[in-house]
């Protein structure tokens, strides 16, 4: 859909959320929108072309607020809801007057559950145009979800620090999630067997030392019995099991990312230099596997008290160790989103900001870190937070 009006974009959207709807649970959803946008009062917005804005009450009249968007496809109860807003590359309001109290872009807002919202650029912060038909955004965005086996938050993690390289920290994407689940544009491709593996470092070398291990360590496999074939007609040369076999097996274990991969060039080629970079390899995997899936789950006052334990770490405030989540707690983790590609609310606390904190060291801290396009105060529950 093309240049639509206010009446005309929420009838899109109406139709759009009931196809998804007669697509049952299971179906996942994504719109996109590149356009205007705007954040007014700490509402996001989206501005159709129809809109006349000449003061601030007539972006509430005249838009169409993300979050409203966001919760209309949430009430189908599908599986999964992807929105993303590219959006604003230039002053939406060029004839009305500078007394209108918005910022170009969207700032991060709270999460819808089961919704996945990304924008292209903070408030106050203009979204580049690209060389061609597409923006900066726009165009990472393509290149990223054609990568398989990549979850969902980590292609936007992708499109994020490929965006804030392209334009020198000018640019940088921001994205609000409640799902539960991993989902993937392109699922992971199968992890290949260690047979088949050395069978595919046999093949293209034809060496014979590489068959005759695979017919000794996987006897029953298919590969096995194709390597059978192979030595048999005389195509698979005598070569010594030397390390460049070795760095064959290796190099597919670095394509393949699983300890598993790495353990067969241990077990294959155990006194190469190659065996000990895969035994590095296996453990590091392991380790970040570990890592990923562990740590202890906190919430309420005891999260807040480890939030605010973080904070003060990096600097970011000179609070007293306490759980209250108050005005100073939030201004504190508004500082701390500039400090991480890790996208976390900052007006609640989360796991996902305690995460995110714990792993920038104190030499990355707040120090004297400035909220770089955010001069304007937010009101949140009754209270203005300024940087």
């Amino acid at each position: 859909m093309i240049d639509r009006g206010l009446d005309q974009l929420s009838k899109d959207i109406d139709d759009f959320a009931e196809r998804v709807r007669g697509h049952g649970p299971k179906a996942v959803a994504l719109l996109f929108y590149a356009g205007h946008g705007v954040e007014s009062d700490a509402v996001n917005y989206l501005i159709p072309v129809s809109a006349k804005i000449e003061k601030s009450a007539d972006i509430g009249a005249q838009g169409l607020s993300v979050e409203s968007v966001a919760k209309k496809l949430a009430k189908n109860g599908n599986g999964l809801n992807i929105i993303v807003v590219d959006a604003c590359r230039d002053n939406p309001f060029p004839r009305a007057s500078t007394q209108i109290a918005t910022n170009r872009g969207l700032s991060p807002m709270a999460a819808v559950h089961g919704v996945f919202i990304a924008s292209s650029t903070g408030s106050g912060k203009v979204a580049f145009d690209g060389e061609g038909s597409n923006s900066v955004y726009t165009m990472r965005l393509a290149e990223a979800i054609d990568a398989s086996g990549e979850k969902l938050e980590d292609v936007f993690k992708s499109v994020r620090r490929r965006v804030r390289l392209d334009t020198s920290g000018q640019q940088i994407p921001w994205e609000s999630t409640a799902i539960e689940f991993d989902f993937f544009f392109l699922p992971p491709l199968p992890k290949p067997t260690p047979a088949a593996q050395l069978y595919s470092a046999a093949k293209e070398t034809g060496n014979q030392a590489l068959f005759d291990l695979l017919i000794n360590r996987f006897p029953d496999s298919p590969e096995a019995e194709d390597a059978r074939k192979l030595r048999q007609s005389g195509e698979a040369d005598r070569w010594e099991a030397d390390n460049s076999g070795a760095e064959l097996v290796l190099e597919r274990a670095r394509n393949a990312k699983s300890p598993e991969a790495f353990d067969l060039v241990t077990i294959l080629f155990p006194r190469t230099p190659q065996a000990e970079e895969a035994r590095l390899a296996a453990s590091r995997l392991r380790e970040a596997s570990v890592l990923a899936s562990s740590g202890p789950e906190y919430s309420g006052r005891e999260l807040v008290f480890h939030l605010r334990e973080q904070l003060m770490r990096l600097h970011c405030s000179d609070m007293a160790p306490g759980n209250e989540f108050d005005a100073t707690t939030i201004r504190a983790l508004r500082r701390a989103t500039l400090l991480t590609d890790d996208r976390f609310l900052w007006h609640k606390p989360t796991m996902a900001a305690l995460r995110a904190l714990q792993k920038v060291n104190v030499s990355d801290g707040c120090n004297d870190r400035q909220l770089l396009g955010r001069s304007a105060c937010l009101r949140v529950a009754g209270d203005a937070l300024c940087p």
